[in-house]
């Protein structure tokens, strides 16, 4: 009987141990969906400004595609294979547009999720 209290401790400490070390050694990945896009537009330089949010300490997700659509039309599709910081940056495209024209934004995180902006009105 005790030899197979052993066996049964031993299996149990070999098993935790195990656990333990598998949890150690993976990170946690931070991965969060965009949290917030901001729209603006330049009428003298004709572009769009567009300010993300995105939270990715560690860069192992990143912010991949940014689709923009105005007056529902897709107007351009951009692909990243990182971003600038780890936290708030803005890319600027050049879009001829005039008033009353719509902009939307989607950014898509690496991993997936997706954010999508207000629609903005052009007001010169």
């Amino acid at each position: 009987m005790s030899r197979d209290f052993g066996i049964v401790r031993s299996f149990f400490t070999l098993t935790a141990s195990f656990c333990f070390l598998l949890c150690s050694l993976t990170t946690p990945s931070f991965a969060t969906p965009p949290e917030k896009i901001e729209v603006r537009y330049s009428y003298p330089t004709q572009t769009l400004v567009v300010q993300i949010t995105h939270e990715s300490k560690r860069g192992n997700h990143f912010i991949k595609f940014v689709e923009i659509t105005k007056n529902g039309s897709i107007v351009g599709i951009h692909t990243y294979d990182s971003q600038p910081t780890t936290n708030n940056f803005t890319y600027v495209y050049k879009i001829p547009a005039l008033d009353d024209d719509m902009f939307e934004v989607t950014a898509t995180c690496s991993r997936g999720d997706t954010k999508k902006s207000s629609v903005y009105t052009v007001r010169q």
